[in-house]
């Protein structure tokens, strides 16, 4: 195989790699989302469970 045919796959080869980094960045951002937003809403549903509507009356009173 010639050198120029090297450059040549080589740069085919770089070029489909910088593609699927692409893709690839594409995905992690989407992922990256989800977990952003499955973590808020769990944050908000335990925020919710904690605030508890029932107060509970100290144990001794003092007169």
């Amino acid at each position: 195989m010639s050198v120029n045919y090297r450059v040549v796959d080589a740069e085919v080869m770089a070029r489909a790699r910088r593609e699927d980094n692409g893709c690839l960045g594409q995905r992690v951002a989407v992922h990256a989302q989800v977990i952003h937003e499955l973590r808020t809403e769990l944050d908000r549903r335990t925020d919710i469970s904690r605030r508890s509507l029932v107060r509970t009356l100290p144990t001794s009173v003092a007169c």
